[in-house]
């Protein structure tokens, strides 16, 4: 197996178990999910506030010639690698961070809610959100763009706190 092979099986591999989108082969991006809690919320809320979310992407890049940059982004947040960063390399590894701001809410009428205990204590909701990663190589002069973007799955775990104020029983 050589050199470029590799990131190209471990980047198969990540998309058996997360989404994952290609590009005509030049680009090609899997995400992991991201997990957040949330707070107990009333239950004439239908939508779920969701706070700021950390994903991590993973792309696997094939430029004919060198790769001049490789953007990044989810919703409103964007990184850049270069070309000093991308020198000699087939795959990149990047967190993004996305405020709460740029986050959709989730529709959910049986998740989390304050007075019903027996209300869904976990939520995966996919698509709130979209990564996109765009290539850009060039080659003898020549340059091109490729793209790719793939929807993001977030699972939310309700943070439910203890009851601080139950009494105790008689018998105890």
């Amino acid at each position: 197996m050589n050199d470029r092979q590799v990131p190209i099986l471990a980047l198969f591999i990540a998309a058996m178990l997360t989404p994952c989108a290609y590009a005509d082969g030049s680009v090609t991006i899997a995400a992991h999910h991201a997990e957040a809690r949330v707070a107990p919320r009333a239950r004439d809320l239908k939508l779920v506030n969701l706070p700021a979310l950390d994903f991590r992407l993973r792309t696997s890049l094939s430029c004919r010639g060198s790769a001049e940059s490789l953007t990044l982004s989810v919703a409103d947040t964007v990184t850049t690698l270069g070309r000093d960063d991308l020198s000699e390399q087939t795959s990149a590894d990047v967190s993004l961070s996305v405020p709460a701001q740029q986050v959709a809410l989730a529709a959910s009428s049986d998740f989390c809610l304050a007075q019903d205990p027996a209300s869904a204590d976990e939520l995966t909701v996919a698509g709130v959100v979209t990564a996109h990663a765009s290539l850009r190589c060039s080659d003898d002069g020549r340059s091109s763009a490729h793209f790719a973007s793939v929807p993001l799955e977030v699972r939310l775990v309700c943070a439910r706190d203890p009851v601080e104020d139950q009494e105790l029983s008689p018998d105890r």
